[in-house]
């Protein structure tokens, strides 16, 4: 029975030969064993399958395989490298073809807390050179390199520090003081 199925099949490729021996090992369901549990829905679409089924089931198949092996490239470049990422994508004319995407570029980072500085875009080296100075920083002292939350914290910081100097200066102005009476 499996051979009279497989009989037009018998100029196909290795590829193709494997995927009609699996189309038709795969078991049928008779139909008192058909699911109709609506929470199964994988099962619940299923109906008997005969090998003549099988068949025409394995044609569909067999086509579609083929049809996905004319993926055109443009390059010659076929390994998968970081560089080397590509979707696929159908022309207007109806081809699949490679479409090679970019690699992301990174934003960049706050140099004390390390988040991703707002107002700058994330671009790679060669985009970086490219764009205007006022696109790679924001109005505000440490424009492209500190967060604004990390500008204020320094203000803040300095300020105390200042004033704290300004304390030990007048602590030791007014012990020497009280040294001098003495």
């Amino acid at each position: 029975m499996e051979d009279a199925v497989l009989a037009p099949f018998l100029v196909m490729g290795k590829l193709e030969q494997r995927l009609a021996k699996f189309a038709l090992a795969r078991p049928s369901r008779a139909p008192s064993e058909t699911h109709t549990n609506p929470d199964d829905f994988e099962n619940s679409t299923r109906t008997t399958t005969t090998t003549d089924d099988a068949a025409a089931n394995l044609l569909i198949t067999v086509s579609e395989v083929q049809g996905q092996s004319k993926w055109r490239t443009t390059d010659c470049n076929t390994y998968n490298t970081r560089s080397n990422k590509v979707r696929i994508i159908k022309t207007p004319g109806g081809e699949l073809r490679y479409l090679h995407i970019k690699k992301k570029g990174t934003a960049p980072k706050c140099g004390d807390c390390g988040i991703k500085l707002p107002g700058i875009p994330a671009l790679r080296p060669r985009e970086y050179s490219q764009i205007s100075r006022p696109k790679k920083t924001v109005s505000r002292a440490y424009g492209g390199s500190r967060c604004a939350g990390c500008v204020k914290d320094r203000i803040v910081r300095a300020f105390l520090i200042e004033e704290q100097k300004i304390v030990k200066k007048v602590l030791k102005e007014s012990q020497e003081k009280a040294a001098g009476k003495r």
